[in-house]
């Protein structure tokens, strides 16, 4: 176990250097403001140690292994988290998603196909049923609001996500996120900092949903959430009924 703890430690100090410098290489090239061309050209200029990532991976990173133990998995999510690191950073700065990271957890997700086969319908599903809500989210957006509701982005890393995750997982991780958007984005509205027309990234509340999913059992999400919109409801029809009693 103990040499789990020392690869992930590596591994986040490594991960945490690439995704510094990708934050800031790769914006203009998602952007197409540069070309790959000239990305990989000046990939090695400019290159700062930044400790920040490396440790906030290594936090990360310590604590899979801690739940999950010496196994595959834990690395698989460990890549997974240092590319969702970078996910965040650009969905919230620049509200683009690069298609790099839809393809390195797609390699994470054959990787974790080859060792659970007998669940490929669950992975092949999830990746469709991940992929379309948010699609369907997107043409409804189109069509009544007319204009942008989910980025094409978005879409592509869910049916990513689905891919490694399965139906379950995705689906709560969809929950999850959705949660999240409404109450932060219902907060910023409050706080004046977003206007109700304005685009808010949607990348960083799954990401968020996707950590939790990780080291929390779905089925506890799902009571969690079903417990808190029936102590909810209650609250309502509580005041709605002593309201009545007033008029």
């Amino acid at each position: 176990m103990i040499i789990g703890y020392i690869v992930m430690f590596f591994l986040a100090i490594i991960l945490g250097q690439i995704v510094a410098h990708l934050n800031v290489k790769l914006p203009p090239v998602v952007s197409e403001e540069i070309t790959y061309k000239e990305f990989f050209k000046t990939l090695k200029k400019g290159f700062k140690i930044d400790i920040k990532y490396s440790v906030i991976l290594l936090c990360i990173f310590e604590v899979i292994m801690l739940h999950l133990g010496n196994t595959y998995i834990s690395y698989v999510y460990a890549i997974l988290v240092a590319t969702l690191t970078i996910v965040f950073y650009i969905d919230y700065k620049f509200q683009l998603i690069p298609d790099e990271a839809h393809i390195v957890i797609v390699i994470l997700a054959i990787i974790n196909l080859l060792f659970n086969l007998s669940l490929w319908k669950s992975y092949l599903f999830g990746a469709i049923i991940g992929g379309g809500i948010f699609y369907v989210i997107s043409l409804l957006s189109l069509v009544i609001f007319k204009k942008e509701g989910m980025g094409f982005g978005d879409v592509k890393l869910m049916a990513s996500l689905g891919l490694l995750f399965g139906i379950k997982n995705i689906l709560v991780i969809t929950l999850v996120s959705f949660f999240l958007g409404a109450i932060i984005g219902s907060i910023l509205m409050i706080l004046n900092r977003k206007k109700a027309s304005s685009y808010i990234a949607f990348g960083p509340f799954i990401v968020i949903s996707i950590i939790l999913v990780i080291f929390v059992k779905p089925d506890y999400i799902i009571n969690l959430y079903i417990l808190l919109c029936t102590s909810l409801s209650t609250f309502v029809t509580d005041i709605i009924f002593n309201l009545s009693k007033l008029v």
